[in-house]
């Protein structure tokens, strides 16, 4: 029986692209779907009022686009969005600017002016900010990325440098899964040592 999983993410952070790659390959390999969920950075670390309605910040627009997306046409396309930006700002440096957003827009076979509507409609800020506030309320979500279960489990990970593929992506969420659904299990970390896209290097 497929398994409806939620996926938290801010489009801009690096480490939640490389967990989103690897999510995609999971989805390849294991019964799973995917329920692509908005995650604001921004809320978490700002301190004025409301951060969403700050046009000039880098997330804003991204944030909102998604949430119009999502609520005109659906998960899958707010994944297929997400891809598109992610694609052009963590694989390809771009600047996530509004004429980006544009651009993976088209991509992702959605209207260029979606983003024009997203942010003249204060509606999607309270969109994103309610699918961030599942994630506090649900499983005390602080970051990205955070994975929820269908049975209500979730954690912030896992946190990987570059993405696993094919089985290894299987055999990685088979261990995950079974660490979120543990009740005892609360936190593995260890120091980053390199960026989010980078192998480990090899002596």
């Amino acid at each position: 029986m497929t398994e409806h999983i939620r996926f938290y993410f801010d489009p801009t952070c690096p480490w939640a692209w490389q967990t989103a790659k690897w999510i995609r390959e999971v989805e390849q390999v294991r019964d799973i779907q995917i329920d692509w969920r908005l995650f604001s950075l921004r809320l978490v670390n700002e301190s004025i009022d409301d951060p969403l309605t700050d046009t000039s910040a880098r997330s804003v627009p991204a944030l909102r686009t998604l949430a119009l997306v999502g609520r005109e046409h659906g998960s899958d396309a707010i994944g297929r969005l997400y891809e598109a930006i992610g694609e052009r700002i963590h694989d390809k440096d771009g600047d996530l600017s509004v004429d980006l957003l544009r651009e993976a827009l088209s991509a992702s076979d959605l209207e260029p002016d979606l983003v024009d509507r997203a942010m003249a409609d204060l509606s999607t800020a309270e969109d994103v900010r309610a699918q961030h506030r599942e994630a506090v309320d649900t499983v005390q979500g602080f970051g990205v990325p955070t994975i929820v279960l269908e049975s209500g489990r979730g954690i912030f990970g896992p946190v990987v440098s570059l993405a696993p593929t094919g089985e290894e992506a299987g055999q990685v969420w088979d261990h995950s899964r079974w660490l979120i659904e543990f009740d005892g299990f609360f936190e593995l970390k260890r120091e980053r040592d390199r960026k989010a896209g980078q192998a480990a290097a090899v002596a």
